[in-house]
């Protein structure tokens, strides 16, 4: 993503309407309803200025990383994933033989799967997707987008069941 791509996010404006909403009405009931207007439309203001810089900040790491994969990407999606000690958050990056988990969330996280090393992939309803390597070594991906996701899997010849 390019630094113009992250104040063109909707849900950076989501996010900061809904500060200023959240500062704005108990500013309007405490005080007055225009002093709540004005700290309303000045806090969205200044979150929709600074967010989208604190996530190019966090997205940075990521991004250098990135750029030394192997090109084209067929998929490049913020995901959450399974790890020995829980889930941590990262990106999904999907190659044309390759599928790449990064995170550099509580510690440095990098799994890389060749096609050969994936037996199948289950897609179940809703937001979970599990990889199985073999009977008893899965990881399961969790993500807003899982139908595409598997779509893109499926389209590319990996192995997918489900839904």
């Amino acid at each position: 993503m390019k630094f113009s791509d992250y104040y063109l996010s909707g849900g950076a404006r989501r996010m900061s309407i809904t500060y200023g909403l959240m500062l704005g009405i108990p500013a309007g009931f405490l005080f007055d309803w225009k002093i709540g207007v004005l700290v309303g439309a000045v806090v969205a203001l200044i979150c929709s200025v600074l967010l989208p810089v604190i996530a190019y900040l966090q997205d940075r790491p990521y991004i250098k990383i990135k750029k030394t994969l192997a090109q084209p990407l067929l998929l490049d999606e913020r995901v959450r994933f399974t790890v020995k000690d829980g889930t941590v958050g990262g990106f999904m990056v999907l190659t044309e033989k390759t599928m790449i988990f990064l995170s550099l969330e509580r510690g440095n996280h990098r799994l890389e799967l060749a096609r050969e090393d994936v037996r199948y992939i289950s897609c179940e309803e809703g937001v979970t997707i599990s990889i199985f390597l073999n009977e008893k070594q899965f990881v399961r991906v969790i993500s807003g987008v899982c139908g595409e996701i598997c779509e893109i899997l499926r389209e590319n010849g990996w192995s997918v069941t489900g839904d």
